[in-house]
């Protein structure tokens, strides 16, 4: 009985999986076929596969207005500072309410984990007025400090919850030592937190990388990232099926690799402290 349940439920579990991959395999098989028949109805299954769709996108032979490369090297600036600022800021942070006692302490954790409720878009008008009249507006920063800040909630308080399971008696045995406060982050948290610390990384990088509402609002040319690029595909034109496919897939490529890459850190931090 218990065999059987448990193949039903790995047929559920696969059956699921490939429906939500579906969409994700239409758009990287359509990304593939050639222009004239991207759009056949019924579908054209077989067909010789090209690559033509991704040099015309990263060649910059399509109707948009910027080249899409552009783009893409806009998305991993922003992506990458607006990452790293999150958990320079959030690391300090996390140690504090983990480990420091302060007369509001439980307040403020309480507080930082409420704004998680609080939607970004409500926020989009405000911030383009303060960075319109501080002439930010297609720049990188008023697209890097609110990433950075709507993603701290979250950094702080997966860190805050890492740190607090290290035992305290290894910083203890550290300071014994003689190690300082900044030895005792540098030799002894920071190692130790690494798996937390890429978990935060990824999930906050995301955010940031598939952000749309922000950077549709807050920036012209200059500063205009992939996700926004990816919507003027369709255009007076019409819509370019092929390209819109590559650059969806070019997009989705670096996020799916460096999660590849670094899927057993982040596997490690996700589950830290859930079995002890």
């Amino acid at each position: 009985m218990r065999t059987l349940s448990t193949l039903l439920f790995r047929i559920a579990l696969w059956g699921s999986l490939l429906l939500i991959l579906a969409p994700v395999g239409w758009v990287m098989l359509t990304s593939i076929k050639p222009t004239q028949i991207s759009q056949a109805l019924p579908p054209v299954w077989n067909f010789t596969p090209t690559l033509q769709n991704y040099f015309d996108v990263l060649g910059g032979n399509t109707y948009t207005s910027q080249h899409f490369g552009t783009l893409l090297l806009h998305s991993i600036v922003v992506t990458v500072a607006s990452t790293a600022l999150g958990l320079l800021v959030g690391i300090p942070a996390a140690y504090a309410l983990a480990r420091i006692k302060f007369p509001g302490k439980k307040g403020t954790a309480t507080w930082i984990l409420s704004t998680i409720m609080f939607p970004p878009a409500v926020s989009v008008v405000p911030i383009f007025i303060v960075a319109s009249k501080l002439h930010l507006t297609d720049t990188f920063p008023v697209l890097i400090v609110p990433y950075a800040v709507f993603g701290l909630p979250l950094v702080i308080w997966m860190l805050r919850s890492y740190i607090k399971q290290i035992p305290f008696e290894i910083e203890e045995a550290a300071m014994v030592d003689g190690a300082s406060q900044m030895d005792l982050l540098r030799y002894i948290v920071f190692p130790l937190l690494m798996p937390g610390i890429v978990a935060a990384s990824l999930l906050s990088a995301m955010l940031a990388w598939n952000e749309f509402l922000f950077a549709l609002t807050l920036t012209r040319s200059a500063a205009k990232t992939a996700s926004v690029g990816i919507s003027e595909f369709t255009n007076m034109y019409g819509t370019q099926w092929g390209s819109l496919t590559a650059a969806a897939t070019v997009t989705v490529a670096p996020i799916l690799v460096a999660t590849m890459i670094l899927r057993r850190r982040l596997v490690e931090g996700l589950t830290f402290g859930a079995v002890k």
